[in-house]
């Protein structure tokens, strides 16, 4: 099987957990992880590699776009001040907190690398959260903090996830032109 015929594939299954998460009132988040690690442990399975560019253009607008249509604009905008605060400070502190808690567990795992994880689990899955939100009919406002939150903090996370990724690899070529015994103008110069 090709990559495209195994995405392909994936989005059906997908499709099917979501569709019988709906017939067993699950929150289908939850069915899709337990659906995915399933497939994942099959034997003969095949490794699927997908370009950043895939998923940053071709994944995560349409997700984004599916939570955004479910949002109530008029409230988002009264909760604006918090949301941007949430998006912001939440996503940071917590892509911090497990780049420490990654770098305590496993001193082996540079600061940049931890904060690389950290960037990549700091935010919340927009689609999850209105699903949640939803089913435990909150408040108008509530749910429109909670919605442009979890909308939001994407961004946040893909800054971080950038910055984080260019710090990691900045610090590796450094490193690596000095192992090899190079001046400090070629260990520059690799950065």
């Amino acid at each position: 099987m090709r990559g495209f015929e195994i995405v392909l594939a994936l989005v059906v299954v997908a499709t099917v957990v979501a569709a019988l998460a709906d017939r067993l009132r699950a929150p289908a988040p939850s069915l899709l992880v337990i659906a995915g690690l399933a497939i994942g442990t099959v034997p003969g399975v095949p490794d699927v590699q997908l370009r950043p560019e895939v998923v940053a253009i071709g994944v995560l607008p349409p997700l984004l776009y599916a939570a955004a249509t479910d949002a109530a604009m008029s409230e988002l905008r009264r909760v604006l001040g918090s949301v941007s605060a949430l998006a912001v400070g939440l996503v940071a502190a917590s892509a911090v907190a497990v780049a420490f808690v990654t770098h305590a567990m496993f001193p082996q795992v540079s600061p940049a690398a931890a904060f690389v994880l950290g960037a990549v689990l700091a935010s919340t899955d927009p689609i999850a959260v209105s699903a949640l939100a939803r089913s435990m009919h909150l408040p108008p406002r509530l749910l429109a903090l909670v919605q442009g939150e979890s909308l939001l903090n994407d961004v946040t996370s893909l800054v971080l996830f950038r910055v984080a990724i260019r710090r990691a690899t900045a610090g590796a070529g450094y490193l690596c032109s000095v192992r090899r015994g190079n001046s400090f103008a070629s260990a520059v110069a690799v950065r």
